[in-house]
């Protein structure tokens, strides 16, 4: 998938773009939108970027001007974090635009501070649980599309029958139908139960049990629900922000936009 460039990113000078450019969106694509499972560059949320002193910054805009703020803040925590591993990079202001919370979150992520924090009171549900219910749902969807494509190549028993260490020989494999399904399957299974062990089931269910041969199919079925909401929301997600582009809402363009006031 080509990754969305901003215009401020294209307008880069020539010595900053070239090389720096392409580390920038490659640290982009690496956080993805957590409800969607798709990356914030991929899914055009990046408005402008641009680097002083080897300092970035970051305007993104989010598809509504009330998606959930827990989000937001995490994807703008991931993507100060992402870009700040950069070696050519000293620090990176994430400033999020056209939102209900973008002030409170612009600032709690460049101070640091955790969402309950900036939130106080309001909060209701920690980060680290609602990260971890996505990822679990990522999870799924990934295996969804790895285990269609090893069933169709290798039958269901064999699938089902991948250890971890086939799962990372997959990985290297030269065929790209299952290489690359298996490259984004691995980057979370190796986190789960089981995960460091070359021996442990590749396949796994919610709870964490080797899928067996006879509950294949409504497994799968499980997987495709999973997938196929998000797939859908996903795809929501690029219209309501193509229209945001398109027809923003007076004062919220982009040469009009204020800078949020310091306190």
């Amino acid at each position: 998938m080509r990754l969305h460039e901003p215009e401020a990113l294209r307008a880069m000078p020539q010595g900053v773009a070239s090389g720096l450019r392409d580390r920038i969106m490659e640290a982009l694509d690496t956080v993805m939108d957590p409800e969607l499972d798709e990356s914030v560059a991929a899914m055009g949320f990046i408005e402008s970027l641009s680097v002083e002193d080897r300092c970035a910054e970051v305007v993104f805009r989010l598809p509504t001007f009330w998606c959930s703020a827990n989000f937001a803040f995490l994807m703008a925590t991931d993507m100060r974090c992402a870009i700040e591993r950069l070696p050519e990079i000293v620090s990176a202001r994430i400033k999020l635009v056209d939102h209900f919370a973008a002030r409170r979150i612009n600032r709690g992520v460049a101070g640091g501070f955790g969402f309950a924090e900036v939130f106080s009171g309001e909060a209701e549900t920690n980060l680290a649980e609602i990260r971890r219910a996505f990822l679990e749902r990522a999870l799924m969807g990934r295996q969804e599309r790895l285990l269609r494509a090893l069933v169709a190549d290798r039958g269901i028993e064999t699938a089902l029958a991948t250890t971890m260490a086939e799962l990372g020989s997959l990985a290297d494999a030269d065929d790209p139908e299952l290489r690359l399904p298996a490259l984004r399957y691995l980057a979370l299974r190796r986190h789960e139960a089981g995960g460091e062990d070359p021996m442990a089931p590749a396949f796994v269910d919610a709870a964490g049990a080797p899928v067996r041969p006879d509950g294949y199919v409504p497994h799968l079925r499980a997987l495709r629900r999973v997938r196929g909401a998000a797939e859908a929301n996903a795809e929501m997600c690029r219209l309501y922000l193509e229209a945001r582009i398109a027809s923003p809402a007076p004062g919220c363009e982009p040469e009009n936009r204020q800078d949020e006031p310091d306190e």
